[in-house]
């Protein structure tokens, strides 16, 4: 139960500060596996009995626990209709833990006009180029869930075209780390554009650079920067 619930609590708290970013509003999820089981938390369909949720006031009360076949186990809210995205990711991919579904203003920006999104700042080289999933509808069938996964494969992020972004981490805190510099590197890659050709980090280059740039030390720098700006601004306690 311990471990349940620091799942529930971290989560609810990413919800917060993703909300404080402006990244995560009545649209998008975020969910995160139960350590070692194949059960996941998820934040809900709706809320508080109201006919939608609100991130910035996300509590793990009212998160939802799920199977692996998308039945809910717990909460006293309903899953959200997204769920295959979750299943699909974390049936294919073990190495993840955490899960994030955001509807990314920069970064979706890029897949609305087939462009690139490719690292251009040092801190998003762990990402490269982002592959795209050229289906722009809700993620609502196990086909569907499915079908992000394959185009996920290994990375860090996948575009939804049109429509949002798949982000994920081998537990919350790089989940909502990559959320964060994927979104920065795409306006920055934004801005770029309009002084003349961005230098994309590639190649080897870009190899040596996610050395020095994703590793727990700097995940949980910048986890716990946004923590504690949250905290400065007397947003959370």
């Amino acid at each position: 139960m311990a471990d349940l619930m620091e799942v529930k609590e971290k989560l609810a708290l990413s919800c917060r500060l993703l909300y404080r970013e402006g990244l995560l509003d009545h649209g998008g999820l975020i969910g995160a596996r139960i350590p070692g089981e194949s059960r996941m938390v998820l934040n809900p369909r709706t809320m508080r009995g109201t006919r939608g949720r609100h991130p910035g006031i996300m509590s793990a009360e009212d998160l939802v626990v799920v199977d692996a076949e998308e039945k809910k186990i717990d909460g006293i809210n309903d899953p959200p209709g997204e769920t295959p995205i979750f299943t699909g990711v974390f049936r294919k991919r073990p190495d993840v833990n955490a899960c994030f579904h955001l509807h990314l203003r920069w970064a979706t920006l890029f897949s609305v006009v087939g462009r690139p999104l490719a690292p251009v700042f040092h801190q998003a080289a762990v990402f490269g180029e982002v592959p795209v999933h050229p289906d722009p509808n809700l993620i609502q069938t196990d086909e569907q869930g499915r079908a992000v996964a394959e185009a996920l494969g290994d990375a860090r992020a996948l575009l939804l075209r049109s429509h949002g972004t798949v982000i994920v981490g081998e537990d919350i805190e790089s989940a909502f780390t990559a959320s964060v510099l994927l979104e920065e590197n795409a306006r920055r890659l934004y801005d770029a554009s309009l002084l003349g050709e961005p230098q994309v980090l590639e190649g080897k280059e870009r190899d040596e650079t996610v050395k020095s740039t994703w590793n727990e030390k700097v995940i949980l720098k910048i986890w716990n920067y946004y923590v504690l700006k949250a905290q400065s601004e007397g947003l959370i306690s």
